[in-house]
């Protein structure tokens, strides 16, 4: 395996799944470098690529949504045009399936009055007339940093834009090779915590953003956050459609079996959404803080400055999106029990929303927040319960290599005999992030 790809799966996986792809014969792990020439391959790796790979699967790119477009560019756009001249060189190819996102097109939020936007299973266009800009596009990317169509359209940020604009340089690519067919285009909503595979509620640290903002919500020094909709009852209305990422590897895996082309969704959909409320509430149960923050809903753009950081981070927050998923539903109707005891294709039900599998997660999230805040770990034990000792590998393996995490449970006791202390110290000194 290659020396940083080894380097990060021994920071996310356990040992025994890590042995299981390095004794693998039929995996070939090369480093590369996405904002390189050629994905920072030489030429005899590319050329062993084109005389061997016939299904492309694309899904590396940054997902920091705080990235600028000129920044999310390069890890989105470029590397992904890159890729698809080496595939459509390939004699080989048959399929390009490209991990896009859901919220590709958020910004038709904008584009009516209702509740639910809907979003189909198909490419939009930013222009009214429908006339293809995507070159011209480009070119303003690269030369000014942004485009026409970016700043007319009202997306919550710019890595939304950029996988849109992707998608529809990579459709004219194969088009113009008239490869049409062997273009999939796949776009998982939010991805959250796996459901059974490689183990139940595995997740990398910071790669779930549902995670991320319930760490967010527990650990918050503020009396209020201010949030963006213009929904009657956002606490209800509002909705954020999460799916495990196993969920998402399998409906790849039984797209490209089933040869699907074109746009296919991987959401949780109707029936899988979370409430905003119930996320809320959720976090609410787990924060050890005495006090509760109030969520206040402002009729304001999701761009404002009056909101909080979290709602300026995670803009679509006060939205609600109701993806279509038709294609996914032919693909399980063909696939046989055993296949689908071992591919399910489909998420659990909203109200299973639980925090206590996800707890060293959360944890660990408040911990880089206090570190980065120069504060001592020990706080954790004021914003959040101890780690869960759950089934499977989870807090076994996430904690043991941080020993100030795994001592911390000791000092619970002083950290509570101090609390008064730190209550009025910890507003004085928060107030500043604090909305």
């Amino acid at each position: 395996m290659a020396r940083r790809s080894h380097g990060k799966s021994r920071k996310t996986l356990p040992p025994e799944h890590r042995e299981a792809i390095r004794g693998n014969a039929t995996v070939t792990v090369w480093d590369g470098d996405l904002t390189k020439r050629q994905l920072g391959l030489d030429n005899d790796k590319i050329s062993q690529m084109k005389r061997s790979v016939n299904i492309y699967i694309h899904a590396a790119c940054s997902i920091s949504l705080r990235r600028s477009l000129p920044q999310i560019a390069t890890s989105i756009v470029e590397p992904s045009l890159e890729l698809a001249e080496i595939a459509l060189s390939s004699k080989r190819l048959e399929r390009f399936l490209y991990v896009s996102t859901a919220y590709a097109n958020s910004h038709l939020h904008h584009l009516h009055q209702g509740i639910e936007t809907w979003v189909s299973e198909r490419i939009y266009s930013l222009r009214n007339s429908g006339g293809d800009s995507t070159d011209l596009e480009l070119d303003d990317l690269r030369n000014c940093g942004t485009t026409p169509e970016y700043t007319s359209h009202n997306f919550p940020f710019p890595y939304a834009y950029a996988k849109h604009l992707t998608e529809r340089l990579l459709v004219k690519s194969f088009q113009q090779k008239d490869r049409e067919g062997s273009l999939l285009i796949l776009r998982p909503s939010i991805i959250g915590p796996a459901l059974r595979e490689p183990f139940p509620n595995y997740e990398i640290r910071g790669s779930a953003p549902a995670t991320n903002v319930l760490a967010a919500f527990i650990g918050a020094p503020s009396r209020q956050l201010k949030f963006s909709s213009r929904f009657r009852d956002p606490m209800t209305e509002s909705t954020l459609d999460e799916v495990p990422v196993d969920i998402v590897v399998n409906r790849i895996l039984m797209h490209l079996y089933r040869q699907s082309e074109g746009c296919v969704h991987a959401v949780a959909g109707a029936s899988g959404r979370h409430q905003f409320k119930t996320v809320w509430d959720k976090a609410m149960s787990e924060r050890r803080l005495l006090w509760h923050p109030r969520a206040v809903w402002l009729d304001v753009d999701w761009h404002s400055r009056l909101l909080h950081g979290v709602a300026q981070a995670f803009v679509i927050m006060g939205t609600s999106y109701m993806f279509e998923d038709d294609k996914v539903h032919p693909v399980w109707n063909k696939m046989v029990d055993d296949e689908k005891a071992v591919f399910p294709l489909f998420a659990r039900k909203s109200e299973e929303l639980d925090l206590v599998v996800r707890r060293d997660n959360i944890r660990q999230r408040l911990g880089q927040w206090l570190a980065r805040n120069g504060m001592p770990l020990i706080l954790l034990e004021l914003l959040i319960s101890s780690a869960s000792s759950s089934k499977g590998h989870r807090s076994k393996y996430y904690l043991q290599g941080s020993k100030a995490l795994q001592l911390e449970s000791l000092w619970s006791g002083f950290v509570y005999a101090s609390f008064l202390c730190l209550l009025g110290w910890m507003f004085e000194t928060l107030r500043p992030i604090s909305s």
